[in-house]
């Protein structure tokens, strides 16, 4: 007969488990699936960590790329700006031309000369160009009226034309040759014309007017009626008006 002691000993033991028979079960099948879990977030990492690099590498050569159209845009704008301080618009460039030979010929560039957008306006007293109640030019008038057709000359009026305008005061003018001061102010426009023609300046592109008194720059008298004498010799002047031809 058998022990009571003896047998819970027995089962006692048969329920341990030998540690190597333990080892060698993790070892089986279900070891091996656990390593292969256990190593995919070495496959993902190393996934994204080559993924991250390429993605590096691509902004990187990007970035270079860039960098050089950028460097390279910059030079051409920069070439452009340059290019553009130095140009200078015909219009602008006649201004510089005529600008010497007024101050050649001792003229108030600032009174005499303008110029706008599309135009470009030439003043000149009569005083500086006609003895008084005459058309006919100076010698260093005509000198001056030459110096300014040769400038003219040189600029390309192909959407342009040259108004030259007669003006006088209100004083009234009763000659043989003049009439009135529409014949006075007309042919003194059409005396600085001939010169730009005889100098080579395009025919087709002058015209000459005379306007009298009908276009003061000034008033020529106050509100009593008075003559004032300034405004009067200002309002005496031939204008050359260069301008385009819409």
């Amino acid at each position: 007969m058998t022990d009571k002691s003896t047998v819970a000993f027995q089962n006692k033991q048969a329920n341990k488990i030998d540690p190597e028979e333990k080892f060698i079960t993790l070892s089986s099948f279900e070891k091996k699936k656990l390593v292969e879990e256990s190593d995919d977030w070495l496959i993902t990492y190393a996934d994204a960590v080559t993924l991250l690099l390429a993605f590096f590498v691509l902004i990187l050569s990007v970035s270079n790329v860039s960098q050089e159209k950028f460097e390279n845009i910059s030079q051409a704008i920069n070439e452009q700006l340059l290019e553009k301080d130095d140009y200078k618009s015909p219009l602008q460039d006649l201004y510089s031309k005529l600008k010497i030979v007024f101050e050649k010929n001792d003229i108030n560039v600032i009174g005499s000369l303008r110029k706008e957008e599309n135009s470009l306006k030439i003043d000149l007293p009569s005083e500086l160009l006609f003895p008084s109640g005459s058309s006919n030019l100076g010698k260093s008038s005509l000198d001056m009226i030459s110096d300014i057709a040769d400038q003219v000359k040189t600029f390309p009026l192909d959407n342009f034309k040259v108004e030259i305008e007669g003006h006088s005061d209100d004083i009234p003018i009763h000659t043989q040759q003049f009439p009135s001061n529409w014949e006075l102010s007309a042919s003194r426009a059409i005396s600085v014309l001939k010169v730009f023609i005889d100098r080579g300046v395009d025919s087709s592109k002058l015209k000459a007017v005379g306007y009298a008194d009908t276009k003061p720059k000034r008033p020529n008298r106050d509100s009593k009626g008075l003559p004032i004498e300034l405004n009067q010799q200002i309002n005496r002047r031939v204008e050359i008006i260069i301008k385009k031809d819409f």
